[in-house]
């Protein structure tokens, strides 16, 4: 390497915009996953969309930087490097609704939905990303000889800077600062970095990123409301009123409607929660449940106000949730209420009580389901903390349209390698069997008894072709999508 190719910069600026830089690229990482998941869920399609696009524009970033550090100053080159990560980053967080929206839309496949997002998202930052390792790498190597040992420890600075971004990013920024705010915060802090190496660069930068993050704050939020990001979910609660003018708050779980409750009555608001009330015809005198999928505790509140000497144990995995509900829907505070913050699979395996009823509502998002709360094995469990009289009731969503079962078949054939009796109600059975809509799982270990209406009106039989999930094999996503 000829000495008048050699460019002295202070190694600590290198290491600091090389570390900072891994961090960051994780902590996007994280944060992009979290911003598509309101919209397409967070399956294992999202994610592999959202890893498969970075990994792949980290690629080209590796190429492209690799190239143009050889052809011009590298110092220089870097400063415009990092500023352009971070505008493009803070251009990503303002176009972001607007996309995921339009993509929400107008492709229905989430395969397909999060692969367009992540491309259009993330692609660009991620080549930026890329570019910053090759092009510090060409400013640390002062000799050939030391080729190995630059690359090692720009390559270790790095990796280290991604470890430390991983864990802080998804144990504290995301869950206390929120996605939009830490994706701000990423962008900042790399248009921040281009100042280590160039004032003129950063200046230029900055006065674009000013004006996007200008615009960010002035562009008016389509959702209006009060909005949380916790360790799982991104949260909206707001008001509206129902086809009747009811008033009626809702909590919004990554663009799902997951609760809501009528503000001036008692009454459920969906039906399906007023299906649950068969918990009476089927185990009279109940005294004992658990509800795994709590959300806003709708049902486990109006057990709570209509018997007396129910005992109501609530599972939901995300706390913040708890706190929600505490809050904004009047979840009482009661010796008969416990709520366990962990997920229902885990709890069900370590519980030391039974129950004379189970309620199993954490299947409102056919984009995220739980595929560990399916399978055979997770039944099984279930059967074993449920007493000898006792009842599962699953709320579920389907159509009814011919090949379009698919997911529903598996989740009742499964339940019926455990429980020798299980039926199947239509909770609106005016509702047209071709539209996606609620349906009432019901299992037990005695025969359940229905009334003629309900037999009539509700019962309905699947073709039960489908397959059994399993811990091993439990392909929920596939089966949703072939269904939809």
């Amino acid at each position: 390497m000829s000495t008048s190719n050699v460019l002295s910069v202070k190694p600590w600026k290198i290491y600091t915009s090389v570390s900072l830089s891994g961090a960051c690229v994780m902590i996007f990482e994280l944060a992009g996953a979290r911003m598509i998941g309101p919209y397409f869920g967070t399956s294992i399609y999202v994610w592999t969309n959202v890893i498969g696009v970075i990994l792949a524009s980290l690629s080209l970033g590796y190429y492209i930087g690799g190239h143009k550090a050889d052809e011009k100053e590298a110092d220089s080159l870097l400063a415009s490097c990092l500023g352009a990560t971070g505008l493009s980053v803070l251009l990503c967080l303002l176009i972001h609704d607007n996309v995921l929206r339009n993509l929400a839309n107008n492709v229905s496949d989430p395969r397909f939905g999060g692969l367009y997002a992540s491309l259009i998202l993330f692609a660009l930052p991620s080549i930026f990303f890329g570019s910053i390792s090759p092009i510090a790498t060409r400013l640390m190597l002062k000799s050939i000889d030391e080729t190995g040992k630059v690359t090692g420890k720009i390559g270790a600075i790095s990796t280290i800077g991604s470890l430390v971004g991983t864990f802080v990013g998804g144990f504290i920024l995301i869950p206390y600062l929120g996605v939009q705010q830490v994706m701000l915060s990423v962008g900042i802090i790399m248009l921040m970095l281009s100042a280590i190496f160039s004032i003129h660069h950063f200046l230029k930068f900055a006065g674009f990123g000013i004006i996007i993050i200008g615009l960010c704050y002035a562009l008016p939020q389509i959702a209006h409301g009060e909005r949380f990001s916790t360790l799982y979910n991104d949260v909206l609660i707001y008001e509206t009123t129902d086809a009747q003018g009811d008033s009626i708050r809702i909590m919004q779980v990554n663009n799902h409607i997951g609760s809501a409750q009528y503000l001036k009555k008692d009454e459920l608001v969906y039906p399906y929660l007023r299906q649950f009330r068969i918990d009476q015809q089927l185990v009279p005198n109940f005294s004992s449940t658990l509800t795994i999928g709590g959300a806003a505790c709708s049902y486990p509140r109006e057990l709570l106000l209509q018997y007396d000497d129910v005992n109501v144990d609530v599972i939901e995995i995300d706390g913040k949730l708890t706190e929600i509900a505490r809050k904004h829907f009047d979840l009482p505070y009661s010796r008969r209420l416990k709520t366990y913050n962990q997920d229902g699979r885990y709890y069900v395996q370590h519980t030391d009580k039974t129950y004379d009823v189970i309620y199993l509502d954490a299947f409102n998002d056919l984009r995220s389901i739980p595929f560990q709360l399916t399978t055979q094995e997770f039944f099984e469990e279930i059967e074993s903390v449920l007493n000898p009289e006792g009842a599962i009731i699953i709320n579920a969503l389907s159509s009814l349209a011919q090949d379009k079962t698919d997911m529903i078949d598996a989740l009742v054939n499964t339940v019926k390698t455990t429980f020798p009796y299980v039926i199947v109600l239509r909770v609106e059975p005016d509702m047209p069997k071709d539209v996606l809509q609620s349906l009432c799982v019901v299992a037990m270990k005695k025969p359940i008894e229905l009334t003629k209406e309900q037999v009539e009106e509700q019962e309905i039989n699947l073709s039960g072709k489908s397959l059994i999930l399993s811990d091993d094999y439990a392909p929920v996503e596939r089966l949703v999508q072939e269904g939809s």
